[in-house]
């Protein structure tokens, strides 16, 4: 007899794991991520009230941001964050001192603890930001920057701080950005790189120490798609998927003052974002792979050993594609996985994860839904299509089907609501020791619908 899920299961909240997460940005040691619904969440350090939650608290587990469901871009900086709405406004909050949020001189430095509209211009598209600046484009192609300008990051040709956005230079073709601490990378529609800033470390690729002020092309004769800022490097894929880097301090081996390829094969690299000590890549198979430093787990596996050389973690495939789904805090990888799911490693002593705890992990640990993501309990429904043993269980939790049936995802979700489990493909068991005791969902997609069982976890 088909019986609702609420009916089985009156405790639970459930979540849909159909693009559960949409994009996600990290700082230095917090992170913002967009759901599937358009809302605004956020966790890790506060210090500065870069969550936007309106206190000083940290989180660490993701906490909802006002009730707006138009959000549609983000951009984190060290200790302020971006976000950008679907009628193409700019909002700001966090960490003020050197005028990085734009605010102007109504501002007066200070910060913003819940997210505050930056103008009025409905065109902004994209938005990044440094340690104390950042970064912002228009729709029409223009190059936005505010905030400190120490080492000329601004690109401003100048070296004076700014509280507003100010255009850089009069180009109206710039299509994507990415800061380092100090430094600021840029492509513009042609493919064409332009770095500037500091350039103490050879950041910026061009053969000597000194910082620039204005955007310095780095080549007339190489298209790049992607790009990354490190607190002293800098790290650009091209088109035809090859990697360079640049940087003293880069943790890819063999850089110095000049960009240069990093060799291997095949050239197939898709994203990348450059960590406190460390490198994370996607390629064009939904691959990732790590290299750098692993003091913290970040690597996604309990060696904790350094690597000269890419290295993939434990869980390494089924990552997706776009820019928007990797992020790094200076010790912790957060990804999503091509169905939504946002899997979390390494540092996590303020919460930086987001999976409710503040213990440091060298595995990948799903961060849960949020639940403002509700999957209707229309097409899920419990039957004897399949069972599950031992239940009670201990390590592994095995699946009997009842025919020939293949699966194709399992989600475990605790008596919270929160999703802790999440597995694609026809597997028949799953592990489970690393789960608390208690009671627990589980939900299995089979023949393209959902259905569920209770198990007891001892």
């Amino acid at each position: 007899m088909r019986t609702k899920l609420f009916l089985l299961f009156a405790l639970f909240t459930l979540q849909s794991n159909a693009q559960c997460w949409n994009r996600i940005s990290s700082g230095a040691y917090h992170t913002a991520a967009i759901a599937g619904d358009g809302t605004l969440w956020a966790w890790g350090y506060n210090n500065s009230g870069q969550l936007g939650d309106g206190t000083l608290v940290d989180k660490i587990s993701p906490t909802q941001i006002g009730t707006d469901t138009d959000w549609v871009a983000l951009g984190v900086g060290y200790y302020h964050t971006f976000g950008i709405k679907s009628n193409g406004t700019l909002w700001a909050w966090g960490y003020n001192y050197y005028g990085q949020l734009g605010k102007g001189n109504n501002g007066n430095g200070t910060n913003a603890l819940v997210p505050t509209q930056i103008g009025t211009d409905t065109n902004w598209q994209s938005v990044t930001g440094g340690e104390y600046f950042t970064l912002a484009t228009k729709t029409n192609g223009t190059l936005w920057s505010t905030g400190k300008n120490t080492n000329g990051q601004l690109g401003l040709n100048n070296l004076i701080d700014n509280n507003t956005f100010q255009q850089v230079n009069t180009d109206t073709d710039w299509s994507k950005i990415a800061c380092g601490r100090s430094h600021s990378l840029a492509i513009k529609t042609n493919g064409l790189l332009y770095l500037w800033g500091a350039n103490g470390s050879g950041q910026i690729g061009f053969t000597h120490t000194t910082d620039r002020k204005v955007p310095t092309i780095y080549s007339s004769s190489t298209a790049f798609i992607e790009i990354a800022g490190g607190v002293s490097s800098s790290i650009a894929i091209t088109s035809d998927r090859k990697m360079f880097r640049v940087g003293y301090g880069c943790p890819i081996p063999g850089s110095t003052y000049t960009m240069a390829e990093y060799v291997v094969s095949p050239a197939n690299w898709m994203n990348v974002k450059i960590g406190g000590n460390f490198v994370v890549a996607t390629k064009t198979d939904g691959s990732m792979w790590v290299l750098g430093n692993n003091d913290y787990g970040q690597f996604g596996n309990p060696s904790f050993n350094q690597s000269t050389t890419f290295t993939q973690p434990n869980l390494n495939t089924g990552w997706a594609l776009n820019s928007n789904s990797l992020a790094v805090n200076n010790f912790t990888v957060l990804a999503l996985n091509s169905s939504g799911q946002l899997y979390g490693t390494g540092q996590n002593h303020v919460g930086q994860i987001g999976n409710g705890t503040t213990t440091n992990l060298s595995s990948f640990s799903l961060v849960s839904c949020p639940p403002s993501v509700v999957l209707s309990s229309g097409e899920l429904v419990s039957k004897n299509t399949f069972s599950v043993y031992p239940n009670p269980v201990t390590s592994i939790l095995n699946i009997s089907l009842e025919n020939t049936s293949e699966i194709q995802k399992v989600v475990i979700y605790d008596i919270t609501g929160k999703q802790v489990k999440f597995q694609e493909g026809n597997t028949t068991s799953i592990f489970v020791e690393d789960l608390k005791s208690g009671f627990y969902l589980l939900e299995v997609t089979i023949d393209g619908k959902k259905e569920v069982k209770k198990f007891i976890k001892q």
